[in-house]
């Protein structure tokens, strides 16, 4: 048995219910055979695929819920990679670094191309042409990508840079709206004009209230004067003065029901001045007969430093031509990418760099004819095209180095290889891709699961709790830390939870957050761990040991000061007690029974002194997921007993009951959109990107808690030493607007992305959100994931010293003990079953 520490370097996708990781990791072949640490002495299939008679090498693993939609345009969750990962291929890779004895450097990677043979930086070229904003001098904004002149679908047809370009089109289609068009503009990779081609003719119009708001938040001082006099945003778009939002807002309709505290003269100047929607253009004139009209104590307290408030964001995106989107083909091998801010691919020297391989490792491609076959006229009322591509066996083409052959719902999928793909054809890869046949089956209950394992039909799978004491110790059995913290999520729509309640029962309860934060409490994390998962730590915070905020100097955002001081607030512990932040750090153990108690009865009183709670009522809570197998039930019940517990000499006890129910694979968008209370779920991904990985919780796009509005929740924040001549920089803007600034995004009020400031400085406004957060328990850290697994002894990985950039090889350069005829006749001869037990 061997610990190792790793972190696995995945695009965000949202985790699939609660399923055991299956992952790979071995010691001796069975009967004194040599462990195996690189891919030699075993025949290597890497050309056509064989014929039934001539396979092999096959893996067997399983997974709880069927892949349902593998689409790279419009997945969602991370279950549907595993079709996905397999049938694509990359431009630019991650590979290990081998030293001269052709041994694995440890910690080490390069980065090769693969589908691409080149790439170069043109922004110079490009800066000269107008229409794509690269200012000159500047770098990292335009590359050529040469791609590979034998790309090729599964059927044969070839691949050329239109197709990318095509796709392209297609995952930006303002009338299909697709899940992953973000991807484009929100984020490393920001392609020119993609967000204005997706929202083409889409409206808005958001008032700036602080309370209701989709809007960005500005400052008198931050707008830009026209030569008609009028003010705008800094980047052009129109901005208005909301004459009648701020009577609504107030509960009024007139002038009439604030006569008492408005200047009548200005009110009435200023509605000589508004259109038929009560807003007026800000001029030098509007605004000082603003400031007369709020400037009074009597009205809230809000003199002229609140001018700013209620303002309207008046816009419509311009109709776009995909002309004038940053992708084009140049000839037919050649695709031109120009993005809207820096992305360094390549470094100094032209050579790759760690973001090629992670930012932009490719691009989404569809196959024409397929994809064209497979679309959906508008049915809903939204009248958004859909697509039925990647659903089925019969939608699925492959230009990676798989291809999906077999596919049941509910039962099995299966892939073989590819024989068209270019790196068989090419021999691109010799003595690696030796698996021919990839097979998947669909077993929900964990324990079908292992007896599967312990006959050969699978080759590897977790070791769950419940069977802890007898695989541990295995010498099949190995420990790997990933960057996935797992997550209660507790309902954020206070309406749902409203038409939800029956008579006599209580659910509006969750939407104060004292409760919220009583359930956090509540939770004795490493009796959670302990009791429900087989290996893996309490969690506290949204990140952890796993997240790089600075990858190039090795740098953990967990491990630094300020990110410690986020939890230690949280969690009511103060650091200047103790020796030092970490030693404090150390002592949160997230678990006060009695402040959770207090916060119960607090969250009560206000809730029945607003009516939202009876003396008789049953709070119910219903605890959701995709599979409700033996492990999820296991840690509900954990949850359950812990909450009962906590309600004890509160107002709530005995008055707390529960329910569980399965969703299956809509489990996420179910209580996205309302349909439970409870569930237990997270994100893994962008490990290397904290920053970006914040979009999860703050987009209404990702983030499980929907209806919490973050686009109002106001956060005062001062990034040190960024302003004139390095001077602070303070101000109040909502969390997605400082998500915004933090990521360089077109139309943030700062640009503090990668590579604009310090890393330094970007990790403390990466702790301010996190606080915030944190701070609201929609989102309830539980733990931080550690796989533990044991390995068939079928097979072999070529490194089981963890590479952060490369895992333990993967199928790419898994080999193989034994063929299928094999291992069939070895299990035959241990009577069907094989002992792993340590």
């Amino acid at each position: 048995m061997i610990f190792k520490k790793s972190i696995r370097v995945l695009f965000s996708a949202l985790l699939v219910g609660l399923f055991l990781t299956t992952a790979v990791g071995c010691f001796d072949n069975l009967f004194g055979g040599k462990k195996t640490t690189e891919p030699t002495g075993t025949t290597q299939d890497t050309g056509d695929t064989p014929l039934p008679d001539q396979i092999k090498y096959v893996y067997n693993a399983y997974t709880t819920v069927t892949p349902s939609n593998w689409n790279a345009l419009t997945y969602q969750d991370n279950n549907d990679t595993l079709i996905m990962n397999y049938i694509q291929s990359d431009f630019f890779e991650f590979d290990f670094k081998f030293d001269e004895n052709g041994e694995i450097v440890p910690g080490q990677f390069e980065v090769e191309y693969s589908a691409a043979t080149s790439l170069k930086d043109v922004s110079s070229t490009y800066a000269k042409i107008e229409k794509w904003g690269i200012p000159e001098n500047t770098k990292y904004r335009a590359y050529e990508i040469t791609l590979r002149n034998d790309l090729k679908w599964d059927d044969g047809t070839p691949i050329k840079a239109q197709d990318f370009v095509y796709t392209m089109k297609e995952q930006l289609d303002p009338l299909a709206q697709h899940y992953r068009a973000d991807s484009y503009y929100v984020g490393a990779t920001i392609i020119h004009n993609a967000e204005n081609y997706v929202k083409q003719g889409q409206n808005l119009d958001n008032v700036c209230n602080g309370e209701d708001t989709d809007s960005i938040k500005y400052q008198i001082n931050d707008l830009v004067k026209g030569s008609d006099g009028v003010y705008k945003l800094p980047n052009g778009k129109p901005i208005k003065f909301s004459l009648k939002d701020k009577l609504d807002y107030l509960g009024g309709k007139t002038v009439e029901s604030y006569k008492n505290y408005l200047d009548q003269n200005a009110y009435n100047s200023l509605l000589a001045l508004a259109d038929d929607k009560g807003r007026i253009n800000i001029t030098d004139q509007t605004i000082d007969l603003w400031k007369t009209l709020i400037d009074t104590e009597d009205w809230g307290n809000e003199g002229p430093e609140y001018v700013p408030l209620y303002m309207v964001y008046e816009y419509t995106y311009p109709k776009v031509n995909f002309e004038d989107v940053g992708l084009f083909a140049k000839d037919d091998y050649t695709l031109v990418l120009i993005l809207d801010k820096q992305l360094q691919l390549v470094d100094e020297e032209g050579n790759l760099t760690y973001q090629a391989a992670y930012n932009m490792n490719n691009l989404p491609l569809v196959k024409r004819d397929l994809w064209e076959a497979n679309k959906v006229a508008p049915q809903t009322e939204d009248g958004l095209w859909r697509t039925t591509y990647h659903t089925s066996l019969e939608s699925t083409a492959s230009w990676g180095p798989y291809k999906l052959t077999k596919y049941q719902l509910d039962k099995e999928f299966q892939l073989e290889k590819n024989p068209n793909w270019y790196g068989y054809t090419a021999n691109l890869y010799p003595g690696q891709y030796q698996t021919q046949v990839i097979h998947y089956d669909i077993i929900k209950e964990y324990n079908t699961a292992l007896l599967s394992f312990l006959a050969g039909e699978l080759d590897s799978i977790g070791i769950d709790v419940s069977v802890a004491n007898d695989y541990k110790n295995s010498d099949r059995a190995y420990y790997t830390p990933d960057d996935f913290v797992a997550s209660l999520q507790l309902q954020s729509n206070v309406d749902a939870l409203r038409n939800r309640q029956k008579e006599g029962e209580n659910k509006t309860i969750l939407g104060y957050v004292e409760f919220r934060q009583a359930l956090s409490l509540g939770i004795n994390r490493s009796a959670f761990t302990q009791q429900t998962t087989t290996s893996s730590l309490p969690g506290f915070g949204l990140f952890n040991s796993m997240h790089y905020y600075d990858v190039a100097n090795g740098k953990v955002y967990r491990n630094e000061d300020v990110a410690r001081k986020v939890l230690c607030e949280i969690y009511n512990v103060n650091w200047e007690e103790y020796p030092s932040l970490t030693d404090a750090e150390n002592a949160i153990t997230g678990y006060d029974l009695a402040k959770a108690r207090e916060l119960v009865t607090t969250a009560y009183n206000k809730a029945k002194a607003e009516g939202e709670i009876s003396d008789t009522d049953v709070v119910v809570l219903t605890m959701g997921t995709g599979t409700l197998n033996e492990t999820v039930k296991r840690r509900f019940n954990f949850l359950q007993e812990a909450w009962i517990e906590m309600v004890k000499t509160t107002p709530l006890e005995g008055r707390l009951r529960f329910e569980q129910i399965e969703k299956g694979e809509k489990w996420a968008n179910d209580f996205r959109d309302g349909a439970y209370d409870v569930c237990m779920g997270g994100w893994t991904g962008a490990a290397w990107d904290p920053g970006y990985f914040l979009l999860a919780y703050l987009s209404p796009g990702y983030m499980y808690s929907r209806a919490w509005d973050t686009n109002s929740h106001m956060l005062t924040f001062k990034m040190p030493g960024v302003g004139p001549d390095g001077t602070d920089v303070e101000d109040t803007l909502s969390l997605l607007e400082w998500y915004n600034c933090l990521n360089g995004l077109s139309d943030a009020k700062y640009n503090w992305g990668r590579g604009s400031i310090p890393e330094e400085k970007r990790l403390l406004l990466i702790a301010a959100l996190e606080k915030e957060i944190l701070g609201v328990y929609y989102t309830v850290p539980l733990y931080n994931n550690y796989s533990a697994s044991l390995l068939s002894y079928k097979v072999e990985y070529i490194t089981y010293d963890y590479n952060t950039f490369m895992g333990y090889g993967g199928i790419r350069y898994m080999t193989y003990n034994r063929t299928v005829e094999e291992w069939n006749t070895l299990i035959d001869y241990l009577g069907g079953e094989i002992n792993y037990k340590g």
